[in-house]
């Protein structure tokens, strides 16, 4: 399995040079995160592709279709995608069960396999009793106050900047200020006002919190509650840290209970007899 970096809309030219020296499948992902996670999971005779975010991967994957490439996949993060009914404009192109990749780490076991690593039992289990709910439940209230403003936000003005998640949590006690967030982020963007941000806010309709959450988000306020709250994590580890473990700790079980390796499966069999995944 070989590594390429491609470049800022050349995804389509790197696997047409590519084509030559390999004749296995090619698996297009966003980022080197992405690259991390699945080269462990991919077949041996695929060869993955970095395609410096998510615009690359999906155009780079529109023009291989044009030339009727059938050996490259591209896996994307569904984002907002799920919120707004947006379709992929492509049969060889996949999206992550919830809103990113991060998100359906917290989701599965490899969460409770970084507590159990890094976090204070005894701190979880006092947590878990004084606010009557577990650690994934707690982390995902307090991602689904980011990610419902910035969901908000984004219909009122595209573009729109928010504040440093960081600012707005409390270490000792790992409670959020929703309202200082919404002030601040007011203050940030010129002509949007905080009033108008708390109406858009409350007449968002209901939806499934994993696709409205960030993964970045969780993973910070994770690190955030590892230092007090939930354990005593040093200084020396941050959310890069926290993130490999997450990474590194998702048992091929909970990636098979998902959608999207049901549907890199499905690919699969589409496209025999080129393979993605590792089947070992």
């Amino acid at each position: 399995m070989a590594t390429v970096l491609g470049t800022d809309g050349h995804v389509a030219a790197e696997v047409k040079m590519l084509r030559g020296q390999h004749a296995g499948s090619f698996l297009v992902v966003e980022g080197s995160d992405d690259i991390k996670f699945w080269k462990t999971r991919c077949h041996d005779d695929c060869w993955l592709i970095d395609g410096k975010g998510k615009p690359n991967v999906v155009l780079g994957l529109q023009r291989l279709d044009e030339i009727g490439f059938d050996r490259a996949l591209g896996v994307v993060d569904s984002n907002h995608d799920h919120l707004v009914s947006a379709s992929l404009p492509s049969a060889n192109l996949v999206a992550t069960d919830a809103h990113d990749l991060e998100c359906l780490l917290c989701r599965s076991s490899a969460l409770d396999a970084v507590l159990a690593k890094f976090g204070d039992q005894d701190k979880i289990s006092r947590f878990a009793d004084e606010h009557g709910k577990d650690v994934r439940a707690a982390l995902l209230d307090r991602g689904l106050v980011f990610g419902r403003i910035r969901w908000a936000v984004s219909e009122l003005e595209p573009g729109i900047r928010l504040p440093n998640v960081r600012h707005f949590v409390e270490k000792r006690t790992w409670a959020l200020n929703d309202e200082g967030l919404v002030r601040e982020t007011a203050k940030l963007n010129d002509g949007v006002d905080a009033n108008a941000i708390r109406c858009r806010i409350d007449a968002l309709p209901p939806a499934d919190p994993w696709h409205v959450v960030r993964g970045h988000d969780l993973v910070l306020l994770l690190v955030i509650g590892l230092r007090e709250v939930l354990g005593t994590l040093p200084s020396t580890k941050g959310v890069g840290d926290i993130a490999d473990a997450l990474r590194r700790k998702m048992s091929l079980e909970d990636l098979k209970a998902t959608r999207l390796w049901h549907d890199m499966r499905q690919w699969e069999s589409s496209n025999e007899p080129f393979l993605v995944l590792s089947h070992s």
